[in-house]
């Protein structure tokens, strides 16, 4: 087995890299790994890749399989390295990547009578596609691979090879012992584990959706004939590129450290059922009023013009606006809505 470390240039990575300040006090690595085919019953690990963040910077480590032979040696020392880590950054690890290792180390064991112990036991996992797959939408993205978001966030790389072709030059690498096919497999590994590192900055849109915001200011505006509710606020983790998305007549327009959330008010007569059918009775209402989309679990009254209604809206009343808690509830509900929606 042969060990590659590369030390990563902080000032490279330092506007996209938002793992460590998100899980902050936790003990932070990244993984990925390289297969000779997608079965780990008739395939193997040939690479493993590692970011280890330490002492405030950034660690790129292939364990590489040179001889063909060295998986049960990578798995083990792979474990090594990650077992006092808290957080095991990943992406589409969860679906593939750990369930592969975790089954080579039982065709180890039964192949080669090899005991491996479980190297993920200890580390809880956390996958980047899992994470921004559900503001593909929102963001337009055509797809969730790596390469896609990575475009997205502005790292536009060129790879000669993908992981497919990559198997032939591997076995040919161990038949051949060609320098250059060893180069183009540890290339291909090292450039997707740095681009995990900028995949981190896809945390601060998670962010806005998980209400990690502060300094909420709101006002109402009129704009031709429209009222609208205006929110701002101040974004812990900002954004590498500005993110505007829209539903139902909402949006969330999002900059750097910046967001404004735009709702549409209504102004009529709406009412508050006391049960699921009009018949149960219900007390109207006249004012002033902002949508709510299905689901809504906050802590406000909820009007509908119809008792079948399935959204409704909230009476920006005096006991809504003068309660700062309810406010910042409602708009992290919203965004939330906003951000997971495939409707414009």
């Amino acid at each position: 087995m042969e060990k590659i470390v590369e030390l990563v240039p902080n000032d490279r990575i330092k506007d996209f890299d938002l793992v460590p300040k998100v899980f902050e006090g936790k003990k932070v690595c990244m993984f990925d790994i390289e297969t000779t085919g997608l079965s780990p019953e008739y395939s193997f690990t040939y690479i493993i890749g590692l970011n280890l963040y330490i002492d405030g910077e950034w660690q790129i480590i292939q364990l590489f399989n040179d001889d063909g032979k060295s998986e049960p040696e990578m798995i083990k020392t792979f474990g090594e390295m990650i077992k006092d880590y808290d957080i095991l950054v990943e992406f589409n690890g969860d679906r593939f990547d750990i369930p592969y290792i975790r089954k080579r180390i039982q065709m180890i064991k039964r192949k080669l009578g090899i005991e491996l112990e479980d190297v993920f036991s200890s580390v809880v996992s956390f996958d980047l596609m899992k994470c921004i797959k559900p503001y593909k939408f929102a963001l337009g993205l055509p797809n969730i691979k790596q390469k896609t978001i990575e475009k997205y966030l502005g790292i536009d790389r060129v790879d000669m090879y993908n992981g497919g072709q990559l198997i032939e030059v591997y076995l040919e690498y161990l038949a051949m012992k060609d320098e250059k096919n060893r180069q183009l497999v540890l290339r291909h590994n090292r450039d997707d584990m740095e681009g995990m590192l900028y995949l981190g900055a896809v945390l601060g849109i998670d962010s806005i959706s998980k209400g990690r915001f502060s300094d909420v200011k709101y006002n109402v505006t009129n704009s031709n004939d429209k009222l609208m509710l205006e929110v701002e606020a101040h974004l812990d983790n900002p954004l590498i590129r500005p993110v505007f998305a829209s539903c139902s007549g909402c949006s969330v327009d999002a900059e750097k450290d910046r967001m404004k959330v735009s709702l549409p008010i209504f102004v009529g007569t709406l009412n508050y059922y006391f049960g699921t059918k009009q018949t149960d009775g219900y007390d109207t209402k006249e004012g002033y009023f902002v949508p709510i989309f299905k689901g809504y679990e906050g802590k406000n009254a909820v009007y509908k013009e119809s008792a079948r209604d399935r959204s409704g809206f909230i009476m920006l009343d005096d006991q809504f606006l003068g309660n700062n808690q309810l406010i910042y509830d409602y708009i992290s509900y919203v965004i939330c809505g906003i951000m997971h929606s495939t409707m414009k």
